[in-house]
């Protein structure tokens, strides 16, 4: 099976953990305690008949465990950064985490940058703070994945996740099925050989 790694980043209350019930349960928590380090949640799924397995981290957004979630980065396939289109200053923190990923998180990783809370700006268009075209340009500047959702609604989560994940390139899945066979390979040889050291015991 390959395992696909994906890491949501981004302040305190910007709907990561409710974008990740919402794919996970289809339903959103009416209340959840904020996240403290990170959580890892899991989803397998069929990719072009492939199986995959998502490792999902959803990190903290406090700026206390800001040394902790660059930890996180490691062998990341796709970073999602999540900020609150009626909060400019977790839109700061956006800019932030993506600058932090560039610097210290895997070099060909997917990253798309989300801008959550939609279902707010539709009910009061004067909630909203960062205009579209905003991070639309500063998106397609430094050439990610860009989208405005809301956890609350399914087709939005789950077009945002296939989304990115079609981002990956196909040798992605053809080298992880490879290393998988590389490793199955050793364990099948070792057995091999300890059975063989077993059998020849006289």
């Amino acid at each position: 099976m390959v395992v696909l790694k994906i890491i949501l980043l981004g302040e305190t209350n910007v709907g990561k953990t409710s974008f990740v019930c919402k794919y996970l349960q289809r339903h959103v928590p009416q209340t959840h305690t904020a996240t403290i380090g990170a959580a890892m949640t899991t989803k397998n799924i069929c990719i072009n008949g492939a199986n995959v397995q998502l490792n999902i981290w959803d990190t903290a957004g406090q700026e206390r465990f800001n040394s902790l979630t660059t930890l996180y980065y490691r062998g990341s396939d796709i970073a999602i950064i999540m900020y609150d289109i009626t909060s400019f200053q977790s839109y700061e923190r956006a800019q932030n985490y993506y600058n932090s990923l560039i610097e210290n998180g895997p070099e060909n990783i997917i990253i798309g940058l989300i801008g959550n809370k939609r279902d707010i700006v539709e009910k009061d268009s004067t909630k909203r703070v960062i205009p579209y075209s905003l991070a639309d340009e500063w998106s397609k500047i430094r050439n990610i994945y860009f989208k405005e959702t809301t956890a609350f609604h399914n087709k939005d989560v789950n077009d945002t996740l296939n989304s990115l994940i079609d981002l990956l390139p196909d040798s992605f899945f053809v080298q992880k099925y490879n290393e998988e066979d590389a490793l199955l390979e050793r364990i099948m040889e070792e057995q091999m050989i300890k059975s063989q050291e077993c059998c020849n015991i006289s």
